[in-house]
């Protein structure tokens, strides 16, 4: 009996830090298509609704906001990175959307807490988020 109890610690001890690292990645990869996700129904929005609205990346405080004239100081819309993802960066960043006129180029990178990147961007012309690893550059 001792010896099987033995042999399942070692088994959980080997697969628990595996099974962390899997469930950052699975964090980062899901934060990251909920940012490409929000990022493009905020430019639908901009556009089907015909009004201006100011998108905000803060770092500081870990989120992504859609501004517009209707919703005044209060986000019309806020999404929250997950535990164990942040959003990179030292500086809150707006970037603003106009109805009829092109989209800016825009890139957040995300990183989860084992230091995995991720870089979701939209394409200023096709307006297509695209979601790519970003190595560590050394």
């Amino acid at each position: 009996m001792l010896v099987v109890v033995a042999i399942i610690g070692a088994i959980v001890g080997i697969s628990v830090p595996a099974l962390t690292a899997g469930l950052a990645g699975v964090r980062l990869s899901s934060a990251s298509g909920s940012v490409a996700s929000f990022l493009t129904g905020s430019m639908n929005r901009a556009e089907r609704r015909e009004e201006a609205a100011a998108i905000v990346v803060d770092p500081a405080k870990n989120v992504v906001e859609v501004f517009t004239a209707a919703s005044g100081e209060k986000p019309a819309d806020t999404l929250a990175m997950p535990s164990g993802v942040v959003i990179e960066g030292q500086e809150t960043r707006r970037f603003l959307l106009y109805p009829g006129g092109t989209f800016p180029r825009m890139e957040i990178v995300l990183r989860s807490e084992k230091g995995a990147r991720r870089a979701v961007s939209i394409d200023p012309i096709t307006v297509v988020p695209s979601i790519r690893r970003v190595e560590e550059t050394r």
